[in-house]
């Protein structure tokens, strides 16, 4: 069989796109752990929460839900955490990012709801609603300056971050 030229640019772009889809669904992945791991470690009851845990068959995004209840179960955010001295939950959204930003479609309205953007070298935290509402590209803040994270132990979160330079 013979490839065009035309065929061939074509299948070389769709391999390039499948390998960086893959890259970032990696990343993604690991920031998440990360994530959890943190929580946990600073006594949080973590409790996973997104679509691709209470439904792996469909994180898949050649087989995603689809329709408005699908939409729902999608934008879902990743984990909803407890503090146990209070009871207090969060829910929490893990974005992971190296050379762009964060697209807002990826993010839902929850209430109590918080993104923590995981970056080499650096974690930090927003309230969803201001992410999505916001034109501000700096709305990110240090883990302990706002959120459920304010009192934490910063020498744990400091540990933490550290880790996100072997990631990326």
């Amino acid at each position: 069989m013979i490839i065009g030229c035309g065929n061939l640019r074509r299948l070389f772009i769709l391999i390039i796109y499948l390998l960086i889809m893959n890259f970032r669904f990696a990343q993604g992945r690991k920031a998440e752990k990360l994530i959890w791991n943190m929580m946990a470690e600073l006594g949080f009851i973590v409790i996973p929460f997104g679509y691709e845990y209470i439904l792996p068959q469909f994180a898949n995004r050649n087989n995603l839900l689809k329709g408005k209840a699908g939409e729902l179960v999608r934008g879902q955010p990743d984990f909803l955490i407890v503090n146990p001295k209070t009871n207090y939950a969060y829910f929490i959204e893990v974005k992971s990012r190296v050379n762009e930003g964060i697209d807002v479609k990826d993010i839902a309205e929850y209430p109590e709801s918080w993104v923590i953007l995981v970056a080499p070298g650096t974690i930090s935290i927003a309230k969803a609603d201001y992410v999505i509402n916001s034109s501000r590209e700096d709305c990110f803040q240090n883990l302990t300056e706002i959120g459920p994270f304010k009192h934490a132990d910063l020498n744990v979160i400091m540990n933490y971050v550290r880790k996100t330079i072997a990631i990326f």
